[in-house]
């Protein structure tokens, strides 16, 4: 996918693939594949899992914010969208096609794997992505402009970003994570 046309619909599909995938890796590996980190520095899957709920959980208020008013403030319009430059730039940086080290910012670290509940965090991420559908479905159906409805950043609260990027951002994160998490189920499942 461009990172630069994106749909109600290509969205939606990404965050129902994205639970089944959250699902079939986290139940389909032992308790010990799960929490097994392949060095000290790194994440085990657990880990990664609690990151995605992390991050998501940083985005999500910042979504619904920039759609918490009055419906006719609500810019609509329709699709595709497209993120601005910078976070098109952003998006990259986060999916599985880059492949450099990114630094976590704080908010977004995971729980320690010994204190990693496996179903709870999967539930977590569970109703992280069915939150994210239904505000989907409602902007497909209200016809919202996801490129001109504005929030501000998680991160830097500063600067303001569209829906189109808080959605973008996420999924092109949970890919890479997933990426990780499908390496680590080959790397210690026998």
């Amino acid at each position: 996918m461009k990172n630069s046309e994106y749909t109600y619909d290509y969205f939606l599909t990404a965050f129902e693939q994205a639970r089944d995938t959250a699902k079939e890796l986290t139940e389909s590996v032992s308790e010990d594949v799960y929490l097994k980190k392949p060095s000290e520095d790194k994440w085990c899957m657990g880990e990664i899992l609690s990151h995605l709920v992390q991050a998501g959980n940083e985005y999500l208020p910042q979504i619904q914010k920039g759609l918490n008013k009055p419906d006719d403030q609500l810019k609509r319009g329709g699709e595709p969208f497209t993120p601005n430059f910078f976070f098109r730039w952003f998006i990259k940086i986060v999916s599985p096609e880059y492949k450099r080290e990114v630094p976590t910012v704080k908010s977004f670290e995971p729980k320690q794997a010994d204190k990693i509940d496996k179903e709870k965090v999967l539930a977590d991420f569970i109703t992280l992505q069915d939150e994210l559908i239904s505000i989907l479905k409602r902007c497909k159906l209200e016809q919202l402009n996801l490129d001109r409805i504005k929030t501000r950043n998680p991160i830097v609260k500063l600067v303001p970003m569209s829906l189109t990027a808080c959605f973008a951002i996420q999924e092109a994160h949970q890919r890479r994570h997933f990426e990780q998490m499908r390496d680590l189920k080959k790397r210690f499942s026998f």
